[in-house]
């Protein structure tokens, strides 16, 4: 009794305080909940920042098909032994071959990626498809899910050659899907404009 009398007496400083243990398990709680959501929130993130990387390479492809058709890069065709400037460059993005895309050189003028033309094959990892390309004459077309669609160019055109069943068409779109469900598209225009919206 003495003790809990001296106890009353010290300073508020001194004596000793503890959190409760409803207190406790409340601050556990809340701490669990907010650790779950950031979790969940970053594979979210993490997916949506791969698909944007994924459809800024496809469009920095397509610029790179417009560098080399419009400087000039040469070729090697073995066929003629000899090195030639008057090659088109390009990009084949299918539904087909959902998982990579092609830049290639056309060394035979059929405006598609055959075997001994590929200058670089790009795998497309971690889940993510190209899930539709579509291609017209007007200022938009509907995504289908077959096909390729090939843009090219070549000297001296400046302007982008945009095949998918026919060639010659206005502009071209290729849809690029997360295993999320989160989608990118890459817009392609005749004049050589790349866009990449969500």
């Amino acid at each position: 009794m003495n003790l809990l009398h001296n106890q009353h007496r010290m300073p508020r400083h001194i004596q000793q305080r503890a959190f409760t243990l409803v207190e406790l398990l409340v601050s556990v709680g809340i701490f669990a909940l907010m650790t779950a959501l950031v979790v969940i929130k970053y594979g979210n993130f993490n997916q949506s920042v791969l698909l944007t990387n994924l459809a800024y390479d496809v469009a920095l492809t397509i610029r790179t098909a417009q560098t080399y058709g419009l400087s000039v890069k040469s070729a090697d065709d073995a066929a003629a032994s000899y090195t030639s400037p008057t090659y088109a460059y390009g990009v084949d993005l299918g539904t087909g071959t959902n998982d990579r895309f092609v830049l290639y050189a056309d060394l035979n003028g059929n405006a598609i990626s055959d075997s001994g033309e590929q200058v670089s094959t790009y795998s497309i990892k971690r889940g993510a498809v190209i899930s539709g390309v579509c291609a017209a004459d007007s200022t938009d077309c509907t995504l289908g899910t077959t096909g390729t669609l090939t843009v090219l160019f070549k000297r001296p055109d400046p302007q982008a050659t945009i095949c998918l069943s026919s060639c010659g068409m206005l502009m071209g779109k290729v849809e690029l899907k997360a295993t999320d469900g989160g989608v990118r598209t890459v817009i392609i225009r005749k004049n050589g404009q790349i866009t990449v919206s969500n």
